[in-house]
């Protein structure tokens, strides 16, 4: 019998029956065919002389899923004992998305905790792992984080969003109570102040980092860090590692976050932990920015002089631009230049290219801040920015340190003139985006394409206005450069 004519009478046979099932053969499941379910032949294959084929009983019992990623449950060893040892605790009703909320967490948080190379690459887990298991606000966070990163990857899931939202709730109503608790106790009864609840806020600032969620919602959390933190300046801590991670932590985010949000946060409080010299000891662990860690005060005092500028009292405006100018004396003297040799180990070669990054990224911040029209001063700027793409192309692309290079790309890119530097810097956003998954990257791309465009548009009114003074120019440069932090995207670098 010719095949089309078998097919057609198959398909007015079938039409006739009403059996229809999702348990037939293999064969007909293909062929988009009705199935009868006979065995060991259907009628179907029987007819159109094919062969019969069946799933095994043994998978007949297991559930279908339309994908699987691999089981956590099946690699549960990869999760600390600790943690293990308390899943059934917290999570009694559904232990298999706390695994997979912990294991996605345990793979993908060294993109966010640490720009350490080998076996230090994982070092934060020291500290991590014993607060997960005995702090359910920590775990929560933890879970938040995660979920809420998941979801980027499988953004379909209504069970990841609604997880997502519920850790992160139940996480910030526990802050609130622990902070509260906090407040309610006598400091001569503080000797021993746990870190959990600092390392708490700190883990919420690392969610609206990796989410690029509202500007204004890490506010809070950096306003609790300070006071937390100040806390624990003069109070010894039964974990110096952990003691010494957070100070690192929340120097990073609160000094990048003060670079244009420093009129809402607490920079003379801040000023306690930045100037504390226990805290300067703490950031030389380098688990966040490796031998970077004096950039951290050197962005937090630029942050501080920028507002003192703003101030409109002449005595402290000239006090300002003169520590300005002292600072980048420094920065561009005090402070050896590493030799990118061939013979640098990858552990070195990262640390030593970031902090060059760094370092010329507040040089060149600085030199925004003191608004010079001085032809040198432009040449300065340019051949800064040129000598910042120069150490950019050192960084190895699989580099760990790209995940903390916003700040310094997005303020190097402030200041990129030609379409040559702008290009690169741009790219370099996109590749990290790809690669990290996290908007603040996108975002400071589109920040500066606006600000290029802006700058084209401007450039060329001037051009046409020969009454312009210089003067009035630098005056309107200074109004934009300061009304355009303001909506800088890098304070959640």
């Amino acid at each position: 019998m010719p095949e089309d004519l078998s097919i057609l009478q198959d398909e007015e046979i079938q039409a006739k029956r009403p059996i229809r099932s999702r348990n037939g053969c293999l064969t007909c499941r293909r062929r988009k065919k009705k199935c009868d379910e006979s065995r060991p032949s259907c009628a179907g294959c029987q007819r159109n002389h094919l062969e019969c084929q069946w799933e095994s009983s043994d998978s007949l019992l297991k559930p279908r899923r339309r994908y699987r990623r691999p089981s956590l449950a099946e690699n549960s060893n990869s999760l600390p004992e600790e943690i293990q040892r308390r899943m059934n605790i917290f999570f009694v009703l559904t232990p298999d998305l706390v695994y997979r909320l912990l294991g996605h967490f345990l793979d993908d948080s060294p993109k966010w905790l640490s720009t350490r190379t080998g076996s230090r690459r994982t070092d934060y887990l020291k500290w991590l792992s014993p607060a997960i298991s005995n702090s359910p606000l920590v775990l929560n966070c933890i879970l938040a984080i995660a979920s809420a990163d998941l979801l980027k990857y499988d953004r379909g899931s209504r069970e990841i969003r609604r997880v997502a939202v519920e850790y992160y709730g139940k996480a910030v109503s526990g802050l609130r109570t622990a902070i509260n608790d906090e407040m309610a106790i006598a400091s001569p009864s503080y000797a021993f102040a746990p870190d959990y609840t600092p390392l708490a806020v700190l883990l919420l600032c690392v969610h609206e980092t990796q989410n690029f969620t509202e500007s204004e919602r890490i506010l809070p959390h950096l306003n609790a860090a300070v006071f937390l933190l100040q806390n624990r300046i003069s109070h010894r801590s039964t974990d110096i590692g952990m003691r010494g991670f957070l100070f690192e932590t929340f120097c990073y985010f609160f000094s990048l976050a003060s670079f244009s949000l420093g009129s809402k946060l607490p920079l003379f409080q801040a000023s306690r932990i930045f100037n504390e010299p226990m805290v300067i000891e703490h950031l030389r662990t380098g688990h966040i920015m490796g031998t970077s860690q004096h950039l951290f005060i050197a962005i937090y005092r630029v942050s501080s002089l920028a507002q003192t500028l703003t101030s409109g009292n002449p005595k402290e405006v000239s006090v300002a631009t003169s520590e300005l100018a002292s600072l980048d004396e420094d920065l561009a003297s005090k402070h050896p230049r590493p030799d990118f040799g061939h013979n640098m180990n990858i552990e070195d070669l990262n640390d030593a290219v970031t902090s060059e990054l760094y370092r010329l990224a507040c040089r060149i911040h600085i030199k925004k801040l003191l608004v010079s029209s001085a032809p040198d001063e432009e040449s300065a700027v340019f051949s800064m920015v040129e000598d910042f793409i120069d150490k950019l192309r050192l960084l190895p692309s699989n580099s760990p340190s790209q995940s903390i290079l916003s700040w310094p790309l997005v303020v190097a890119g402030f200041s990129a003139t030609t379409s040559g530097q702008q290009r690169i810097i741009v790219a370099k956003l996109a590749q990290i985006h790809d690669e990290w998954q996290s908007a603040i990257f996108s975002k400071g791309a589109a920040y500066l394409q606006e600000k290029w465009r802006r700058d084209k548009y401007l450039n060329h009114c001037h051009h046409d206005s020969d009454s312009t003074s210089s003067s009035t120019r630098s005056r309107q440069t200074y109004d934009e450069i300061r009304t355009t932090w303001e909506k800088c995207p890098v304070i959640l670098a």
